[in-house]
């Protein structure tokens, strides 16, 4: 009995999950209404295989039933597999390779429409001439740590992660894949070295900014964001952007940030003040939260207040120290997301209630925009009145935890308790104060009572200004965009 026992439990260590290390995406037909992606995997006799396709990616729900012809084949065919909603598995596996294979396509007509989707082009855009997605919008999870995969695309074919002539990339993590952007057909492809950085792009479109002004204004944020939190510059980065449908009235601008790699949908009316806030914003999503870690996404509206408030925040610091706007400029966008936030319905929402409604509407968006920018304004002010380098140097740390806990071998996250702990240590038990009564509890932040910048103050009627006949106009800037 007992060696029967050591045998099965023998057999159960040398039966593991397998886990994929290539990735391809091609065109299903002639054209790039619909593509296939084939997971590859090298399998020993016996490993199981256990993946889930995903069913939501930000606003984008329902994602499952974009996914068609799954197909599981191992070195002599076609291998049998159970496949539950978003689930797929096989049980036992035969040693050799392994390919799963599946069809991705839109499951609406044309091109992304306002009022169709919550957010045009947030859910995977398959048109006969041009394709994107996210890789998080198409590509399955997996149960376990994989360590590398190798992605493979044709000619016409980018993501975030440069490939060689034969469009084959270098290993790379499958995180970063899944916190990747994807681009194929009808975009301009460039790339350009601008001082070490390989910066790449597939534009559509044309815009306020030429293709050239856009490198340039993404190198130098990439520099100077790196320099503002004592980090490594980046080696390579992908930019893809792609126009919206017109407005009937005024214009828009989206972004979103992945893994060295940001895109942005926009309106072709979209001023260039626009592009190139958005454009900073989602670079400085590189370092907060990336580069300080990973967080959990399933559970990110909980701590938006942090990653898009603060990230909000230090936009318009890095536009006011690289001189894309004034100070006036600056105080004049701190006191418009102000004036939003206080004229918002949902302004004293608690925490609760916003994590399971933030998709509901633009104010419930918005709101951990400018509650967490507003915190991050009165705390990096009241941290630099007391001599210290401010919230720049609370990211720092963070990076270098996150940079410790790579060395050793340990996944890049940051968690909640380690996010607040952090603040904790720089702000005392004001960060906690304040954390519970305005991120928690939903209580009403107030203009008048935050620590503002020497030269700042809230008028009569509670707009943030630049007090009147304030000389050192230079110094209180230097003071806001300094360490």
């Amino acid at each position: 009995m007992l060696m029967n026992a050591l045998i099965a439990l023998a057999l159960a260590a040398a039966q593991q999950t397998a886990l994929p290390n290539s990735v391809s995406v091609s065109r299903t037909g002639e054209d790039w209404s619909s593509v296939t992606i084939t997971l590859g995997f090298d399998a020993e006799a016996g490993d199981s295989l256990a993946l889930r396709f995903p069913e939501q990616w930000g606003p984008a729900e329902n994602l499952t039933q974009l996914v068609s012809e799954v197909r599981v084949s191992g070195p002599d065919g076609p291998l049998a597999f159970e496949r539950a909603g978003a689930s797929l598995s096989v049980t036992a596996l035969p040693a050799g390779p392994i390919e799963v294979r599946y069809d991705i396509a839109q499951d609406y007509e044309g091109e992304p429409q306002w009022g169709a989707q919550r957010l045009p082009g947030m859910r995977p855009v398959l048109q006969p001439d041009y394709a994107f997605f996210a890789g998080g919008a198409v590509l399955p999870d997996f149960e376990g740590a994989i360590n590398e995969v190798r992605v493979s695309l044709p000619e016409d074919g980018a993501f975030n992660r440069p490939v060689d002539e034969a469009g084959e990339s270098a290993p790379l993590s499958y995180t970063a894949l899944t916190n990747g952007l994807f681009a194929f057909g009808a975009f301009r492809m460039e790339t350009t070295d601008v001082d070490g950085l390989a910066l790449r792009s597939a534009i559509r479109g044309d815009w306020a900014l030429d293709d050239t002004t856009l490198h340039a204004v993404t190198a130098d944020t990439l520099e100077q964001a790196a320099s503002l939190f004592e980090d490594p510059a980046f080696a390579q980065y992908f930019v893809m952007v792609t126009p919206l449908p017109d407005l009937p009235q005024g214009s828009a601008v989206i972004g979103s940030g992945f893994d060295e790699a940001f895109f942005l949908l926009a309106t072709p009316n979209a001023d260039p003040e626009n592009l190139i806030h958005t454009i900073t914003h989602e670079v400085l999503h590189e370092w907060i939260p990336r580069r300080a870690g990973q967080t959990d996404e399933a559970t990110d509206p909980a701590r938006a207040w942090f990653t898009e408030g603060f990230t909000e925040y230090f936009t318009q610091r890095l536009l006011l120290e690289t001189g894309r706007i004034t100070l006036d400029e600056f105080a004049a966008n701190m006191d418009a997301l102000w004036t939003a936030y206080r004229t918002s319905d949902v302004n004293t929402l608690p925490a609760e209630a916003l994590n399971e409604r933030l998709f509901d509407s633009e104010q419930t968006e918005r709101l951990p925009y400018q509650r967490g920018a507003l915190l991050a304004l009165h705390w990096d002010t009241i941290l630099k009145a007391e001599g210290d380098e401010g919230l720049t140097r609370v990211l720092a740390n963070l990076i270098d935890r996150a940079d410790a806990l790579e060395a050793e071998g340990h996944a890049r996250t940051l968690s909640d308790t380690a996010l607040h702990a952090a603040l904790r240590d720089a702000l005392g038990e004001r960060f906690d104060a304040d954390y519970q009564h305005y991120i928690v509890e939903g209580g009403l932040i107030d203009l008048r009572t935050l620590t503002l910048p020497e030269c700042l103050e809230a008028d009569a009627h509670a707009h943030l200004r630049i007090k009147p006949g304030y000389g050192a106009l230079e110094a209180c800037a230097a003071g806001i965009v300094g360490k």
